[in-house]
């Protein structure tokens, strides 16, 4: 009897030993994960960094972001620590509605000047009564996660652009030794102003600005950005006829790989 009661105490011991190697040495190495979620014809990007912080930019055009969210993350992940909102148009701003009245989010940032409009203010509004710190954006900003994870944000503001229902707050994520640009819906207008500002645009990867479409994307712009792959956010058969065949075929002439969310679905990009 004491014989077996021993061996059922070693045992236990070594299955407590075994769960705390696998703990603190089996599991996967934490690294960047960026997903640009399929969400239809609108933007939502899910970025999860190797310190475990976890970033929404843009929400989609209604709640198909939950759905995303939820195969995404853990059941019991109900938390991100940051939303940024390029611009308040409703396939950008809508499904992020819903994500502030079920997610507690540490902070959301947007365009300091951003117009009232019902799902934006909607937005905010949900936000603050969860608590929220609202961020507006009015001059560059780095929000530092690490010293080798960082977001610049870069309002239009700040470049003095025209005044366009496109001009998206435009981010740039720095992490675990990759580059990506997210440029919402701006247009070669704002294209050109980001050029000119002299700002490091190099990206390994760039979210096509405007679903694809040729009022943006230019072949100057993109020869600055030198990206390895460009993701399309873009719907099935959407009646905007986006992505545009002038940029695609500007895409293959210039040897860029892309990916397109209504062909291949979410796109998810890892560091190494």
């Amino acid at each position: 009897m004491k014989k077996t009661l021993k061996r059922l105490i070693l045992g236990l011991v070594l299955l407590s030993v075994l769960g705390l190697l696998y703990y603190f040495l089996g599991k996967t190495p934490a690294r960047l994960e960026v997903d640009f979620l399929d969400v239809g014809q609108g933007d939502a990007t899910l970025i999860k960094t190797p310190d475990h912080h976890i970033i929404l930019i843009d929400g989609g055009p209604d709640n198909t972001v939950l759905r995303r969210l939820g195969e995404d993350l853990p059941a019991n992940a109900r938390r991100l620590d940051l939303i940024i909102s390029s611009h308040y148009h409703e396939d950008h701003a809508t499904g992020l509605v819903a994500v502030a009245q079920r997610y507690k989010v540490g902070e959301v940032a947007y365009q300091a000047d951003s117009p009232h409009a019902p799902t934006f203010d909607a937005l905010l509004a949900a936000a603050k009564k969860q608590g929220s710190r609202l961020d507006p954006i009015a001059k560059a900003t780095i929000v530092q996660f690490s010293p080798s994870c960082v977001i610049y944000l870069w309002p239009p503001l700040i470049f003095k652009a025209p005044t366009d229902p496109n001009n998206s707050l435009v981010a740039k994520l720095d992490c675990a030794g990759k580059k990506f640009l997210f440029s919402g819906d701006n247009s070669s207008k704002m294209e050109k102003l980001l050029l000119a500002s002299g700002l490091d645009l190099r990206a390994d990867v760039f979210k096509a600005s405007h679903h694809g479409s040729n009022t943006a994307n230019s072949g100057a712009f993109l020869e600055a950005l030198r990206p390895s792959l460009v993701v399309i956010s873009v719907g099935a058969n959407n009646t905007f006829h986006q992505p545009s065949p002038l940029v695609l075929s500007r895409l293959k002439e210039m040897g860029i790989k892309f990916k397109r969310t209504d062909e291949n679905q979410t796109v998810k990009i890892f560091s190494q």
